[in-house]
């Protein structure tokens, strides 16, 4: 609903990690079956308060949704591309300090 961010815990993965995981799937010989690409799990709240912190000139809507999504805590079972070599997924920081930054550079923010 417009105004209000979801009320919903999801995962989240960087774009570049996705891409190396792709890579390394290709590349690496001992790769099968299935590899699970998924970073840290959050609750939109909590990406909403990180983002104010650090960006509090930006807008962020300031009302939960009534409407409750999967608030489960959960994680994905990374350990098989992590054996492949896959280093550590990026943290939320460092994702939204990216999709920040790239929406800057286009001229969105």
């Amino acid at each position: 609903m417009k105004g209000e961010y979801p009320n919903t815990t999801v995962g989240f993965v960087h774009i570049d990690d996705v891409i190396a995981a792709h890579i390394l799937a290709m590349e690496e010989s001992k790769a099968s079956g299935r590899l699970v690409c998924s970073g840290p799990v959050a609750h939109w709240e909590q990406i909403i308060e990180m983002l104010r912190a650090k960006y509090p000139s930006y807008p962020f809507e300031n009302k939960c949704s009534s409407q409750e999504g999967d608030n489960n805590a959960h994680s994905m079972d990374t350990s098989k591309i992590q054996q492949l070599g896959f280093p550590e997924f990026k943290s939320l920081p460092q994702m939204f300090d990216d999709c920040i930054k790239s929406f800057h550079d286009q001229g969105f923010l």
